[in-house]
């Protein structure tokens, strides 16, 4: 799929999601071949709050884990950094990928 499409769906997804989620902080999460990210982003004052990823040595370190294993634990970080700075509201932005 052509790079474009892709970003146009992922506006398109964004711009409802925001309408709808207005008082909510935005979970967004980037996944490539080898690497997840995630972050939780203030779209009022436009900033990024929390952020996780498996490129953080500190973290994982050199353990050979497979992707799902990785989000697993990646989803924990982030939920255990969202709770330190007391978020409990998001709302998902699968930003053009699908979910299933």
């Amino acid at each position: 799929m052509r790079q474009d499409i892709r970003k146009k769906r992922a506006l398109k997804i964004r711009t409802k999601m925001k309408r709808v989620n207005y008082d909510r902080y935005r979970l967004s999460v980037f996944r490539s071949s080898k690497n997840i990210s995630a972050q939780i982003i203030d779209d009022k004052n436009k900033k990024t709050l929390i952020s996780a990823s498996t490129i953080e040595k500190k973290l994982f370190g050199e353990k050979k884990m497979k992707k799902n294993e990785f989000s697993v634990l990646l989803g924990e970080i982030l939920a255990k950094r969202a709770k330190e700075k007391k978020i409990s509201n998001v709302y998902f932005d699968r930003g053009g990928y699908k979910y299933h």
